[in-house]
């Protein structure tokens, strides 16, 4: 290497101690972008296996998943700390020796995400030492394991990722390949068809309360939500027709995927979605075709997916809520039909214009329509929570009055475990309401209290919020459900920004707003939480590749 280096005699350690000289300026900057290249090689390695290896291990079936997926976890933020610290340090030592420790390429600065990211370990740092349950806000061992520990290896994978990898758009196809052979190995067992043996030993109760190599069902819609928003927004920015296919299949099957893992859960991030898209895709009038296309095949696949099930079948009697709502009402195959025929106008019109017509064009008007049509959503929701719980017209409301109306029993209970647990923050010191009881300590909290009122009422114990963000109000305080929200927030943000240059992106984007939406009503557990945190670490990521 040394001998290779060497410029017209001049040793390398001498022509790199030269800094008068050119050719040792030049190969300053060779060594420090070879220290870049293998900094960044690791860090998309580190990558690819959280992406595209993580979602698919498991060891004893459904027996210890969520034990073994966090052990798994662990090894490898531990494998590859040791790796960056080796290579790190031999380059460190070696930029010694030769006299260039200064990278004369400007670094990465801090951003907002970053500082959002540092507030949220500095927070739960202090939690957890003020906290009455220290072990257990460290270990996260009363809970779901992602207590401060688990929040330092986030914190490492993050900055690891967003300030090292040159990200490129085939780690989104790898993420999506692994989540498409999750989503096949879950919709084969929806349809009691087991491929690799995951209902072996388990009680024929629990066969649909657990799918996948991911677990339980609220999990697996978690993680079909990031799959189904990154697959989307790819497949709306694509423009080469062989990926395009590709996007369209991993669309399609991560829609299926929401639907047959049979928690209301997923609904949110398909709202999220079809919600929010139209605020990106509405920029001119293809835009507006791709996206009645979208919707098209989601109505589509509620129709077919009622079809293909016999109604006396154990899956067709577990699905519920609602999905027997949009299923079940006379008008779904109207809708269908209005969505397809549409499309096929659109998609002509769209043949026909030229380039250059206005609406070909970028525009806003699209944009402004659809943000009035959803302040009018939002505006009647709020009316009908008033009339159906104010003035109990649920009636009027037919099936999703079940939805409207707030009491204990809203949500498979979910409105009680979040009562319960605002009424004990209602009770902390100002200390405990800044800075919580400790990393995933709710149900060490709200079992103090109403632990025996849980047993009697439901016949179980709540050890987890069913609410991501009041899980952290409890758990970290206000401020540290500040911090994780902001460090959504500037994140996608940043995605936003460069998603100019970069479209790609924005899938990413979309992936972290599904997963923040149902996020609303479920929980973080280290089997979808590393992977949710990996792509937002990505998607920040200062660099672009070639695809």
């Amino acid at each position: 290497m040394v001998s290779a280096m060497a410029v017209s005699g001049i040793s390398f350690k001498g022509a790199i101690m030269d800094r008068s000289n050119k050719t040792g300026i030049l190969n300053i900057l060779r060594f420090h972008s070879a220290w870049k290249r293998m900094n960044s090689g690791l860090a998309g390695a580190f990558a690819a296996v959280i992406i595209g290896v993580f979602p698919l291990v498991f060891r004893d079936f459904y027996f210890d998943i969520l034990n073994f997926k966090t052990y798994f976890y662990y090894w490898v933020v531990i494998s590859f700390a040791a790796m960056f610290l080796v290579v790190n340090a031999a380059f460190l030592i070696l930029s010694i020796y030769l006299g260039c420790l200064r990278n004369p390429a400007r670094g990465r600065r801090i951003d907002a995400s970053d500082w959002s990211m540092l507030d949220f370990i500095l927070i739960a740092g202090i939690s957890t030492l003020q906290s009455v349950y220290p072990a257990a806000a460290l270990l996260g061992s009363e809970g779901r394991f992602s207590g401060l520990l688990m929040w330092i290896a986030y914190a490492f994978m993050y900055f690891v990722v967003s300030k090292n990898l040159r990200l490129r758009q085939w780690y989104l196809d790898l993420f999506l390949a692994a989540g498409m052979a999750a989503c096949a190995i879950g919709i084969l067992l929806y349809f009691d068809i087991d491929p690799i043996g995951f209902r072996t030993l388990m009680e024929p109760a629990q066969y649909y309360m657990f799918t996948s190599t991911i677990g339980n069902i609220n999990a697996y819609t978690s993680y079909a939500a990031l799959l189904s928003g990154a697959s989307t927004l790819l497949f709306f920015v694509e423009e080469s027709r062989i990926r395009k296919k590709w996007y369209l299949f991993c669309m399609s099957v991560s829609f299926f995927a929401l639907i047959t893992g049979m928690s209301d859960n997923a609904y949110l991030a398909i709202l999220a979605l079809i919600g929010l898209l139209p605020l990106y895709a509405f920029k001119n009038l293809k835009g507006v075709r791709t996206y009645t296309f979208i919707l098209a095949v989601l109505m589509s696949e509620f129709w077919i997916l009622q079809r293909l099930l016999s109604p006396h079948s154990d899956a067709a009697g577990r699905m519920g809520g609602l999905y027997r709502v949009i299923s079940g009402s006379h008008y779904l195959i109207v809708l269908v039909a209005a969505l397809w025929v549409i499309y096929v106008v659109l998609r002509r019109i769209v043949q026909k214009l030229p380039d250059a017509h206005p609406l070909m064009r970028d525009w806003n008007r699209g944009r402004w329509l659809w943000l009035a049509f959803l302040a009018a959503g939002v505006i009647l929701t709020g009316f009908a929570l008033y009339d159906v719980n104010v003035r109990g017209n649920a009636g009027n409301y037919g099936g999703l009055a079940q939805y409207l109306a707030i009491n204990d029993d809203w949500g498979t209970h979910r409105w009680y475990i979040w009562r319960i647990g605002l009424e004990r923050y209602s009770g902390f010191s100002i200390t405990q309401k800044l800075f919580g009881t400790g990393p995933d300590t709710y149900g060490l909290v709200v079992m103090e209290n109403d632990y025996d009122e849980m047993v009697r009422r439901y016949g179980e114990f709540f050890d987890s919020a069913h609410n991501e963000y009041l899980q952290y109000l409890v758990t970290v305080g206000l401020a540290g459900l500040a911090a994780y929200l902001a460090l959504l927030a500037t994140s996608v943000c940043k995605m936003v920004r460069s998603a100019g240059k970069r479209p790609y992106v924005m899938a990413i984007a979309f992936a972290i707003i599904c997963y923040a939406a149902q996020a609303a009503v479920n929980i973080s557990v280290p089997i979808v939480t590393p992977v949710m945190l990996m792509l937002l670490a990505m998607g920040v990521s200062g660099e672009d590749g070639a695809a």
